[in-house]
């Protein structure tokens, strides 16, 4: 019975290998031996792919790590800015009115509404006289 079971298996494989080598041109040892080559590609083609992405990744923080030095740089230049006799002598006159000894302060009236009108009403002079001829006259005459 055992023998019977076993013959009946080998004869159903036997049966499945005729059928795909009648379909494919190759020996199932053959197709095997290509699927198996199929996988490898598969294979190294993913990780090459996953390779790519992590680099494409690494690149990106590297420009954002150096974009964070360059502000940190910054920030430490402004900091020392900050730190200078100049600067507080600048926020001192800004901000708080302080002025230098022997310093004289003045303070020009805010524009009035009409003398804000009377500047828009101005017009400046068009040139009807084309450029070149400008130049023409100002090189000749």
């Amino acid at each position: 019975m055992l023998y019977n079971n076993i013959m009946e298996r080998k004869g159903f494989f036997a049966r499945t290998k005729d059928r795909i080598e009648s379909i494919l041109p190759m020996t199932f040892s053959n197709l095997l031996i290509f699927a198996f080559i199929l996988y490898l590609l598969f294979v190294v083609g993913r990780s090459i792919w996953v390779n790519y992405e992590s680099n494409k990744q690494v690149e990106g923080e590297r420009q954002r790590v150096a974009k964070l030095q360059s502000d940190v740089e910054m920030l430490q230049m402004e900091i020392a800015y900050y730190k200078t006799q100049s600067f507080k002598e600048k926020e001192a006159r800004a901000k708080l009115g302080y002025m230098a000894p022997g310093e004289k302060v003045i303070v020009l009236p805010k524009d009035t509404p009409e003398d804000q009108v009377a500047d828009l009403g101005r017009t400046e002079k068009t040139i009807k006289t084309p450029n070149y001829r400008l130049w023409i006259k100002y090189f000749f005459n």
